[in-house]
């Protein structure tokens, strides 16, 4: 962080933009990030508290990272697998040694917060060491492009989905484009690596990263960009191609959702017709329209640098995986970085023909706000009303810590959606009623929060009640009941 501070003021006095003092470009950003880490962690810890934290995915991962941190690896009991298997998300192990001493999913909201958060400060590097440094506007039009960023309707539907390795992805990636361009290798190395080990569809933004040192690269590393490549295409043949298949031994892998292409899913027969809707979804487009309006429409001026949205865009909608096929909730953020580097190479373009007035490029932000509030959906978003309920029930943990006070230390647990997250620290726990056997304890909660996608779910209400309704009859003692928590005994315990 130190360097990163330093290099926020050697750019910014490098502008010759006066008579502003030097300090008030790097300035802006850095308090737009302090006002998003605040709005974004706030409404995370809301759900956090308010138990409509989902089990998929934040307790999902907490449960891994504790398992991490107390030397059981990997092991997800969510998926009975090793973690690995499914996404190769090594950052884990970094926050693993933080949940060394604090082993709380508080955690992981707080490093998601402050990753989506970075990415103004780190956007403003970013814009900065690509944009002419010989003009006085540059440090204007990277400040209204930086600004706004976690304001962004695509961040926040990021900050909707609680936690991600992805919330941190692109900030360091936005970082390493500005150690590249600047010359800095170690740097530019060190979080290039950092990105890849965030998830392994990163491999793309890696390479990415490889193809802009090829043109605005410093000349040691323009010299060598093939390299940054050649990491990413190893990253991916070794870790995906080769270290997952041995990990995941035929398991699940996500490229299950991509079975319908070859007529391998009776749901959704593949058809030309069904391939062009797929390709042509509204929300899909809408999503990456409002990334392209977020940057004044720059991506535009650079017609060949935005091809490059077009490999991440196709994986995502013809994937048969909602939400990840509207581009919604993390899974738009693969898009962001390469319309970013777009609109920064636009922007470029833009000045080498245009001049603007700085007073122009600071109204210019207000319109990008304004789109972030009206078609944003995170609270107070106008989008985000549709989901008050989940931010606005009160703090239970208390009583829901009193209630899981009678369960053994360690013991598996069978938890309401909501409420799994506070009980992931231990090696066997899962949403209620998906894989429930004679071993768990079940603790749910009256009016619980769950999440599904279709009545056909596991956790689905109706599937739900049910096996609650089984529940006297299954051999299981009722525990504890206050009238808002219960806590069945395991069969014949």
């Amino acid at each position: 962080m130190g360097d990163v501070a330093l290099a926020l003021i050697s750019t910014a006095m490098s502008d010759e933009a006066r008579p502003v003092a030097w300090w008030i470009f790097p300035t802006i950003p850095l308090v737009s990030a302090a006002i998003a880490f605040a709005w974004i962690l706030h409404n995370e810890l809301l759900r956090l508290y308010g138990l409509t934290a989902s089990a998929w995915d934040l307790a999902y991962d907490q449960q891994v990272i504790w398992n991490i941190s107390v030397g059981q690896g990997f092991y997800s009991s969510f998926a009975r697998a090793n973690f690995l298997g499914i996404h190769l998300e090594l950052i884990f192990v970094v926050l693993a040694a933080v949940e060394k001493f604090w082993p709380s999913p508080t955690v992981l909201l707080i490093f998601s917060a402050a990753g989506l958060a970075a990415t103004a400060p780190a956007g403003y590097l970013f814009f900065r060491s690509l944009l002419p440094a010989d003009r006085a506007e540059s440090p204007w039009l990277a400040v209204a492009l930086a600004t706004p960023l976690p304001f962004w309707p695509a961040i926040q539907e990021a900050g909707r989905d609680l936690f991600h390795p992805e919330n941190m992805a692109l900030a360091l990636a936005l970082l390493a484009g500005w150690a590249g361009i600047r010359g800095h290798r170690i740097a530019m190395w060190a979080l290039c690596v950092l990105v890849l080990t965030c998830k392994e569809d990163q491999v793309y933004t890696v390479a990415v990263i490889g193809i802009l040192m090829r043109f605005y690269g410093a000349p040691l590393i323009q010299k060598h960009w093939r390299f940054i490549v050649y990491l990413a295409g190893a990253w991916f043949l070794i870790g995906t191609a080769v270290v997952q298949q041995q990990v995941r031994n035929g398991g699940y892998s996500d490229i299950v959702y991509y079975r319908w292409l070859v007529g391998l899913d009776p749901s959704l027969p593949v058809s030309f017709l069904n391939i062009v809707q797929a390709l042509v979804r509204p929300e899909a487009l809408l999503a990456v329209a409002g990334i392209i309006a977020c940057m004044f429409l720059l991506p535009l001026l650079a017609p060949r640098w935005l091809l490059l949205v077009i490999p991440p865009y196709l994986a995502s909608v013809l994937s048969g995986h909602n939400p990840q096929n509207i581009l919604r909730v993390h899974y738009v953020l693969l898009l962001v970085f390469p319309l970013v580097v777009a609109g920064a190479v636009g922007a470029r373009r833009f000045l080498e023909i245009h001049s603007i007035r700085p007073s122009t490029a600071v109204i210019a932000m207000l319109p990008v706000f304004l789109l972030a509030w009206g078609a944003g959906r995170f609270p107070p978003a106008l989008g985000g009303e549709q989901d008050l309920s989940l931010y606005n029930r009160p703090n239970t943990v208390a009583e829901l810590k009193n209630a899981a006070s009678v369960i053994s230390d360690g013991a598996p647990v069978n938890s309401d959606n909501g409420l799994a997250v506070w009980l992931a620290n231990r090696h066997t726990i899962n949403d209620f009623p998906d894989f429930l056997d004679g071993t768990c304890y079940v603790i749910i909660q009256r009016d619980a929060y769950l999440q599904f996608i279709n009545p056909t779910d596991v956790t689905s209400p109706a599937k739900r009640q049910a096996a609650i309704d089984h529940l006297p009859d299954s051999g299981r003692h009722l525990l504890f009941d206050d009238g808002r928590f219960q806590v069945w005994s395991p069969v014949g315990d």
